[in-house]
């Protein structure tokens, strides 16, 4: 062989070796490549599941851990730590006081051909903000629209409003959700790609028809069929949206998928139209006939965490209303009941969700009662005594369970005074006025009307559907997992 044949075989082999050496290069860099890919998708599913059980923070996110390894997580080429920080820094917190946000880093030592062991890297943060909703009352919805088996203030509405009672019933069963992004823009308050500003929701004012219009074209095909007549409360009393709607807008509440249960929101709409009616209008009878008046409508509540844990996110009340009556024909009767008061502190995301929890506050208010006496003049202002059963408070209070579709939970506190106390309390008042004791204790009919003072009320708490004392929590959603959101 010639030394040109030589030196061309010389250059082909030195050729060649480059060749094999930049293919098993990019090969190696390729396998970098696709490892970095597949390490940032397990951090980035690792962060997400570990907000959402960052209250699991203190236990070491096993959850999350564990899930990172079933979506290929290797314990023998990958590391991962997850920690909690400061939203948006590497400012790294201790689990004691992991608050929203969560870090995760994952390490894989990936062979890369003959260029040895290279690491890959991948950072991934997750922010969760879970939203909660639900409706505080009492257990007036529960009784549902059943007109056939006696007086029901809820057929009273139904009535007034012109809505078909079955119809109406159905509606007020509805578990068909109601996006309230969506509700916005069907009620024209927002535009096709705005973002949900639930301060200018709030302050929205509507009637019970628009609003019901608008729910029933959100929740689509999952919604009852209704008709709405068009005239009527259901469409002449106004009120804004804040009157059965509760959120907190001052803080750093974030709403994103906020959503409310149709049924719910019915039932809110009904009676804040109900409320603007005028006072008697809602008559029911039970031998008595019991003039009712909406005073006030019960509230839904959208709830976001907040960075501080045991701050109020959200408050709402429940309905109250007034019956008026007459007793034996001599007394007349005026029952304010109802009352009460939830605030919603903190929203504890768990896996399992249905470990997940919420915290609140309750407080009933008082039934206030005012008795007259038209038949006997002469008193005077001496006529009328009241009495109160007396309120209850709870605190930090714990429901779990979620996220069942709807979970209801009554507490009931134990008053200082019973219905019974109450009754003794404003007969005793009534004898014991001033200087009439004798007359009074001798008067057979005012003896009569009095001593019927306890079927009254215990007929109008039941026709009602109220407990005395009682405060319902019902919540219609819980949403951590899908509100746990990749920042980083």
């Amino acid at each position: 062989m010639s030394s040109r044949q030589r030196g061309a075989m010389t250059i082909l082999t030195v050729f060649i070796m480059l060749m094999t050496v930049g293919a098993l290069a990019v090969l190696g860099l390729g396998q970098v490549v696709w490892e970095r890919e597949e390490v940032q998708r397990i951090a980035d599913l690792a962060a997400k599941a570990a907000a959402s059980d960052i209250g699991n923070a203190p236990q070491g996110f096993t959850a999350a851990v564990d899930y990172a390894r079933r979506n290929g997580l290797d314990d023998t080429t990958d590391s991962i730590s997850i920690n909690c920080n400061v939203r948006g820094t590497d400012t790294l917190l201790p689990a004691n006081a992991c608050d929203r946000s969560v870090l995760v880093r994952v390490v894989r030592n990936v062979p890369a051909a003959f260029l040895g062991t290279e690491p890959v890297v991948a950072v991934a943060e997750a922010t969760v903000t879970p939203v909660i909703s639900g409706l505080v009352g009492t257990n007036l919805l529960s009784l549902g629209v059943n007109c056939s088996s006696g007086p029901s203030l809820l057929c009273a509405i139904g009535t007034e409003l012109r809505l078909n009672l079955l119809g109406f019933q159905g509606l007020l069963a509805s578990d068909a959700q109601v996006d309230l992004l969506q509700l916005g823009v069907e009620l024209g308050v927002f535009s096709a790609g705005d973002q949900l500003d639930m301060a200018r929701l709030l302050n929205t004012e509507v009637s019970a028809g628009q609003l019901l219009e608008a729910a029933l074209n959100v929740a689509g095909p999952g919604a009852p069929v209704v008709a709405i007549p068009g005239n009527g409360p259901i469409d002449t009393v106004d009120f804004l949206l804040s009157e059965i709607l509760s959120a907190d807008t001052s803080g750093d509440s974030e709403f994103a998928g906020a959503s409310l249960r149709l049924g719910n929101l019915a039932f809110a709409s009904s009676l804040a139209a109900a409320s603007g009616m005028t006072a008697g209008s809602l008559q029911l009878s039970l031998g008595n006939t019991l003039r009712v008046s909406v005073l006030n409508p019960p509230q839904l509540f959208v709830a976001t965490k907040l960075n501080s844990d045991g701050a109020v996110i959200a408050t709402a009340r429940t309905e109250q209303v007034q019956v008026e009556t007459k007793i034996a024909g001599l007394l007349d009767l005026t029952v304010r009941t109802g009352g009460g008061e939830v605030d919603i502190k903190d929203i504890d995301c768990r896996l399992p969700q249905s470990q997940s929890a919420v915290v609140v506050d309750l407080a009933s208010t008082p039934i206030f009662t005012t008795l007259k006496l038209p038949s006997l003049p002469l008193l005077g202002p001496l006529g009328t005594v009241t009495a109160n059963l007396a309120s209850g408070t709870a605190n930090d209070v714990s429901m779990v369970g979620y996220p069942d579709p709807t979970v209801t939970t009554s507490y009931s506190f134990e008053a200082g005074q019973g219905v019974g106390n109450l009754l003794t309390e404003l007969r005793a008042d009534v004898l014991g006025l001033n200087g009439l004791l004798t007359v009074l204790a001798t008067n057979p009919t005012l003896n009569s009307a009095l001593n019927a003072l306890g079927g009254g009320l215990d007929e109008i708490l039941e026709v009602l559907g109220l407990e005395a004392n009682e405060v319902v929590v019902q919540v219609d959603n819980m949403d951590c997992f899908n509100t746990a959101v990749l920042t980083r």
